[in-house]
């Protein structure tokens, strides 16, 4: 199992797995209420919010590796910072911190006047503190994943999987706005909601993958 783990392709491989499977459930039992299944509220966002609170339980228990040196810690801190992030998102902040908008974090938000000062601010600030986080990982690691990635490292293609997960799922999301500013046309609402079960359960995967590169980075550190 432990050589299974070490595979480059143990996590794109058990991650499709997996979508692939929940996905085809959804689709089979309930074909009828796909928009029901993901509304806010319902099934597709309670499973998300479990699946971040298994990825927060991953951080308790696969913490050792990241423990070695100061260096390693500081990646561990904002990990976990990312994961707060992204949980932060999935539960509406962008819209919290938008009393007259309906969102924040996107430029018309900074841009339109009636919005007030001390919103834009905040929002402000927490994209500079995630941007300089991304920067700082950008910069320190980045050369060694390239590298890494075309040497078959495991933890680097779980990284790629990851991150493959987070644009596609972003794609999704914005075809259907885009197709129709593109094409004067709009999609058929069967094919918006399927596009729409795909675009959840790919957010829904994105603490899963990374609960998976934790476990699998652990094991990897653990019989090195």
């Amino acid at each position: 199992m432990k050589d299974y783990i070490k595979s480059p392709i143990f996590t794109p491989i058990i991650v499709l797995i997996m979508w692939s499977l929940l996905m085809n459930i959804i689709f089979i039992f309930y074909p009828e209420t796909l928009r029901d299944v993901v509304k806010e509220g319902n099934l597709t966002e309670n499973l998300t919010s479990f699946c971040y609170l298994i990825l927060f339980l991953a951080f308790a228990l696969f913490y050792k590796p990241f423990m070695k040196n100061k260096s390693s810690k500081i990646d561990f801190v904002i990990f976990i910072f990312f994961a707060l992030c992204a949980l932060l998102r999935e539960m509406g902040i962008q819209h919290m911190l938008a009393s007259k908008d309906t969102t924040a974090f996107k430029s018309r938000f900074f841009l339109n006047p009636n919005n007030p000062w001390h919103e834009k601010v905040i929002a402000g600030l927490i994209l500079l503190i995630v941007l300089a986080a991304v920067i700082f990982m950008a910069v320190k690691y980045g050369k060694h994943l390239i590298i890494s990635f075309f040497k078959l490292n495991p933890t680097t293609w779980s990284i790629a999987t990851l991150c493959t997960m987070g644009v596609f799922g972003k794609f999704v999301d914005r075809f259907p706005a885009n197709y129709e500013r593109y094409t004067g046309s709009d999609l058929a609402q069967a094919l918006k909601d399927t596009l729409e079960v795909v675009e959840e359960t790919s957010e829904m995967f994105l603490p899963i993958t990374a609960t998976i590169i934790l476990w699998q980075y652990w094991v990897i550190k653990k019989n090195a």
